[in-house]
């Protein structure tokens, strides 16, 4: 009788084993997708930023400083908010920074999963 439990006992102590070790592999393979996810938003993000210093440089604002920020609701919805400084923007015309307000709206639609604020400051 006591072989038999010792059987029963490794048996049931291989099954756990193999549980454990499959959902681990399991858990390990769900965390590589979601790091290379979030490695992929991030350089998506980074291309955002870079798209925003271009456009900004062709209306003439040259070496503003752009800040690119994200924040989770309770439903893990992503907001951006893009604050972008130049000393210039005081005295810039006002269709002119919509018009600009626009291009980066629509550039963030190609870079972004999320919604956009902006703000420019002087």
């Amino acid at each position: 009788m006591t072989g038999k439990l010792q059987k029963i006992i490794a048996s049931v102590f291989i099954i756990l084993i193999a549980c454990v070790l499959g959902f681990s592999v399991k858990s390990y393979a769900e965390d590589l997708k979601g790091k290379e996810y979030r490695k992929a938003v991030k350089e998506k993000e980074n291309e955002y930023v870079h798209e925003v210093r271009v456009s900004l440089e062709e209306y003439g604002f040259k070496n503003a400083g752009v800040n690119l920020t994200k924040s989770y609701d309770e439903d893990r919805n992503v907001t951006y908010e893009l604050v972008i400084n130049h000393h210039s923007f005081e005295y810039a015309d006002y269709a002119k920074l919509c018009k600009i307000e626009n291009e980066l709206y629509e550039e963030a639609d190609l870079y972004l999963e999320g919604d956009l604020r902006t703000e420019f400051s002087y």
